[in-house]
């Protein structure tokens, strides 16, 4: 038989839990009312009446402020609102007599030529170029046309020979009448028959007429000298009136063929020694328009620099599309500082009998009817309504 096993000995030190084996216990403030338990509460309760102290000053400080403010509002409007009503006034003033207008304008030169060829040849010279300034008269170009030529001389000698034959045909003529006249003074059957005499007259009438076909021929004869005569001075292109070639469409040699659906111009030339800007002037403005006013032309890129125009005419009549007066201003350009298509800007001074009176547009009360309304003060600050009535010349006050 086995042995039982040794029994301990309890140790009378230990407590009743050690001997039962409990598990020990960490520290004794795991019982509900010991005082470490306690300062804890006491320490979190602090901390949570510290915090909302804080946030009730905090509250306090950020709501002060704008109630003062809010009064100090409320006060100012109970003061305005008890206060007479200011009303914004000015004083107002006539405007000048003279109203400036600008308006844009399209500059063209005085005159303009497009330049083509009256004569059928070959180009035998070309003496300018785009840019060249010409006088009038001054040769351009100069065709070579020999077939011109030959016909200008055959022209010349057959009137030559029709100059020619006209003595003949009067000697002839003038033959014939003396013979008739002999034949008449002689007595009938006595050498001279009366069929003869009948032969002689149709001789005389035959070469008188012979002289007549003879003039004609010669004045058939000069009109085709002239004709070819012309022609030949078609030859040699010559400037029209002084100005600027803009244009040149040929050179020595070019084949050119006159009076064809393929002609080309030669030149084109512009005179820009005087400009013609014209203007569309709207229809408010159009009555104020007169011939002989003056204008004062400028760039807008170049508003310092600027010139005096003269209106030289009118259409006189608007444009049913645009309602605008179609207006010419010429400006002298010796300097050539304005060229032709420019985008130039044109200011009109227009001369108005009544001077009109400048308000500001925030005294201006236009009601649903279409009234215009303005509030008046007299010197003794007395308010008055002051209406504006259109009529056919405008607006009068009333």
């Amino acid at each position: 038989m086995s042995s039982a096993p040794p029994i301990e000995k309890a140790d009378p030190t230990q407590t009743a839990a050690e001997q039962s084996g409990a598990p020990k216990s960490v520290e004794s403030n795991t019982l509900p009312n010991s005082p470490a338990k306690r300062r804890v509460s006491l320490r979190v309760v602090t901390v949570i009446a510290l915090a909302a102290v804080l946030l009730s000053v905090a509250l306090i400080a950020g709501t002060l402020p704008r109630l003062r403010q809010q009064q100090k509002v409320n006060a100012a409007a109970a003061e305005v609102a008890a206060a007479p009503q200011r009303v914004t006034v000015t004083t107002v003033h006539a405007m000048v007599a003279e109203a400036e207008r600008v308006l844009p304008g399209n500059s063209l030169p005085l005159e303009e030529a497009a330049m083509f060829a009256r004569t059928t040849g070959f180009i035998k010279s070309r003496l300018v170029d785009i840019g060249d300034r010409v006088k009038e008269g001054q040769l351009l170009a100069e065709i070579s046309a020999p077939d011109v030529d030959a016909q200008l001389a055959q022209a010349q000698a057959n009137l030559a020979l029709a100059n020619a034959n006209l003595p003949l045909a009067e000697a002839n003529a003038n033959l014939a009448q003396i013979t008739l006249k002999r034949f008449i003074e002689a007595v009938p059957g006595k050498g001279v028959s009366l069929l003869q005499i009948d032969q002689q007259q149709a001789t005389v009438e035959t070469t008188a007429a012979q002289v007549e076909a003879t003039k004609a021929s010669i004045q058939v004869n000069e009109a085709a000298v002239q004709r070819f005569t012309a022609l030949q001075g078609f030859q040699k292109i010559l400037a029209p009136f002084p100005g600027v070639v803009t244009a040149r469409n040929i050179d020595p040699g070019d084949l050119i063929i006159a009076d064809a659906q393929t002609t080309k111009e030669l030149f084109h030339l512009m005179r820009t020694d005087t400009l013609r800007v014209f203007v569309n002037v709207p229809q408010v403005f159009a009555t104020g328009i007169e011939v002989g006013q003056d204008a004062v032309i400028y760039r807008r890129e170049d508003l310092q620099t600027q010139y005096t125009g003269k209106v030289v005419r009118t259409a006189n009549a608007l444009d049913a599309n645009t309602r605008t007066l179609l207006t010419e201003v010429d400006v002298s350009n010796p300097n050539d500082a304005l060229r032709p298509g420019m985008y130039l800007q044109v200011k009109f001074i227009f001369s108005r009998q009544t001077a009109p009176i400048l308000i500001p547009a925030e005294a201006l009360v236009v009601t649903s009817t279409g009234a215009q309304q303005v509030a008046v003060a007299d010197e003794q600050h007395r308010g008055a309504e002051l209406r504006f009535e259109r009529s056919g010349s405008g607006q009068r006050a009333t």
